[in-house]
């Protein structure tokens, strides 16, 4: 079975670089433990329960939205670099990241619904599609397809647009920094895999905690507008 097929069997992560990444193929640019959910409570306990149920339900979200965040930057980068080389553990790292997915999913369903959980995962150019977009990206890179790589590049930059959209809808934060903050995104996922193809690995260790402290302060942000969204909910 072909890489991408493995990719699509398991059906896989928030601007002004958008032309920068039309312009980049696979130059090297600067630029399974318990399921997350299961595990923050207690962290989000500790750090808010003392204060009352209301604000122990604020820094729940926040802690939640922070570790899967976090978490699936720290998978996606693993995930591509074992499709890039083939490794035989890739199937498992790849279901590790849809399960972290999914949990962001139900994240967002808990305030907004099961109808925006189901969109937010499978809408067109939403979290799962971005992520079979990586993988159409990690196969040119092993191929080294420019032309495919383009592609791939492309629908990302399309990504950044609808993604950032539906989490202005829903959030009611501006769309301009939302698509800021999901293309950085992107460029560091894509900068982390052109590394680690071209073996600069010093590289691809910035980038990886670069990658993972954007996505926490993401989840910061979008914690904060969830949480002034709905005051009742969570009794602000």
């Amino acid at each position: 079975m072909s890489l991408r097929t493995h990719f699509a069997a398991i059906a896989l992560i928030v601007l002004g670089v958008a032309t920068g990444l039309a312009a980049c193929g696979g130059d090297d640019e600067e630029s399974a433990p318990a399921p997350a959910a299961q595990t923050m409570t207690g962290h989000a306990m500790s750090a808010g329960a003392s204060t009352g149920g209301a604000t122990s339900a604020a820094a729940d979200l926040r802690v939640t939205l922070d570790t899967l965040l976090g978490e699936h930057a720290l998978l996606a980068i693993a995930a591509t670099q074992k499709g890039y080389d083939g490794d035989p553990d890739f199937e498992a790292a790849a279901a590790a990241l849809d399960a972290n997915s999914v949990d962001v999913a139900n994240a967002i369903g808990s305030v907004y619904g099961e109808e925006a959980a189901d969109t937010f995962l499978d809408g067109p150019s939403l979290w799962r599609d971005h992520i079979s977009f990586f993988v159409d990206y990690t196969v040119a890179l092993a191929k080294k397809d420019k032309e495919a790589q383009k592609e791939a590049v492309d629908n990302l930059i399309g990504y950044t647009g609808a993604f950032s959209g539906f989490l202005a809808q829903a959030t009611g934060l501006p769309q301009a920094p939302l698509q800021e903050g999901v293309t950085e995104h992107v460029m560091q996922l894509k900068g982390a895999l052109d590394a680690y193809a071209a073996g600069n690995y010093a590289k691809v260790a910035r980038l990886t905690r670069e990658a993972y402290a954007h996505m926490v302060m993401t989840g910061d942000t979008l914690a904060d507008a969830i949480v002034a969204q709905h005051p009742k909910m969570f009794g602000s």
